[in-house]
């Protein structure tokens, strides 16, 4: 009687297991609004934001951050030999499940012969959002 008890008992604990571990969230990629934007200069970079630039520039990253107020969406391009890239907002909106940024980055017009150092990178500032960052690139 004490193994058959021992099994049941195992098998009532499984079946616990099974039925309250795993969900299905239907993802959907429809825009639902446009999501208004600033694009943030050096100068208005909070502390944190500056931080995260500096720490992040030399390799190609995106990365966003969150304060009681804003969300920021930071993405870098690395390090870059010369001047005259330009990083341009090509999609942000908010679908039911999350917020997708697409960015488009576009070489110099003219490549000079002599190099400079870069380190291109675009600072957008959202309402805060707890909703995941989907990001994109524009082909």
């Amino acid at each position: 009687m004490g193994k058959k008890r021992w099994v049941g008992l195992n098998l009532l604990l499984i079946l616990m297991f099974l039925s309250t571990g795993c969900s299905v969230e239907k993802v959907s990629t429809k825009k639902v609004r446009d999501v208004d934007f600033t694009v943030v200069s050096e100068l208005e970079m909070t502390d944190e934001v500056k931080k995260i630039v500096e720490e992040k520039k030399t390799a190609p990253f995106k990365v966003t951050f969150s304060d009681h107020e804003y969300t920021y969406i930071i993405i870098g391009y690395g390090k870059q030999n010369y001047e005259g890239y330009r990083i341009t907002v090509k999609e942000l909106y908010e679908s039911p499940n999350a917020v997708y940024v697409k960015t488009e980055f576009s070489g110099p017009k003219e490549y000079s012969s002599s190099s400079k150092t870069t380190y291109p990178y675009i600072v957008i500032k959202i309402e805060c959002t707890d909703k995941n960052i989907v990001f994109g690139e524009s082909e």
